[in-house]
């Protein structure tokens, strides 16, 4: 009886193995735009593998009786692991982590309740940006077509050629325009050299749509407060 336990802690370990740290490598290696496809296949895989592991267990059972069966079934996976783990391991040391960006998303309070998994997805999107000052990003009036988030320096916000607000470190700017399908309310210029990280519309809203609530709470809140006109 204790042996059978200590089996299932070991296959719960196992199974927690593969849900986090598979299920997250298989986030960091494939394309944001392809996840869904990649993790239906991996679904679609483990159903397959099921199915056939139940029609052969029968049949092992049956030719080398049911201890041989239970051993055989048990070293396929070690066995696979052993035969992919140096493939596994250079898989993994190309998976860099963007702990930078990560981290700078957290501190914006659009992407502040997302979970990691969601928020590294964000930050694998991110493009990076140098500005210097007097550089115009954002002009009021034009189309929206991106999200951005101040990594480093001061940018300045006007509307109707009325200075605003100024934005800096872990403030970000251009939800409206992309939640709304607006032009942009204001003209966002650099008041320093800054740093900039852009995001564009589809993987912006994808985030988004995680917790649209929240998204629109952003925007109620500024708008209540009289700021419409502050986040471009």
């Amino acid at each position: 009886m204790a042996t059978a336990f200590a089996l299932l802690a070991v296959a719960g370990t196992g199974r927690i193995v593969v849900d986090v740290a598979g299920r997250t490598l298989l986030q960091r290696i494939a394309p944001v735009d392809l996840l869904c496809r990649v993790f239906g296949l991996l679904e679609g895989l483990s159903m397959a593998a099921l199915a056939v592991g139940s029609l052969l267990t029968p049949l092992l059972v049956s030719l080398a009786g049911a201890r041989a069966a239970v051993i055989g079934v048990g070293l396929v996976l070690p066995v696979g692991l052993l035969l992919a783990s140096p493939r596994l391991l250079a898989i993994d040391r190309r998976a860099t982590v963007p702990v930078v960006e990560l981290a700078l998303l957290r501190s914006v309070p659009l992407f502040a309740t997302l979970g990691l998994p969601e928020v590294e997805v964000v930050a694998r999107e991110l493009q990076p940006m140098e500005v210097q000052a007097g550089d115009e990003i954002v002009h009021e009036g034009d189309p929206g077509d991106r999200y951005y988030v101040v990594a480093d320096g001061e940018l300045e916000v006007s509307a109707d050629g009325a200075p605003m607000r100024t934005l800096s470190r872990g403030e970000g700017f251009g939800e409206i325009a992309l939640l709304h399908s607006v032009p942009r309310t204001a003209t966002v210029t650099a008041r320093t050299r800054a740093r900039l990280y852009a995001l564009g519309r589809e993987p912006f809203l994808a985030a988004v749509a995680v917790q649209p609530l929240a998204a629109e709470r952003v925007v109620a809140e500024r708008l209540a407060a009289g700021q419409a006109t502050i986040a471009p």
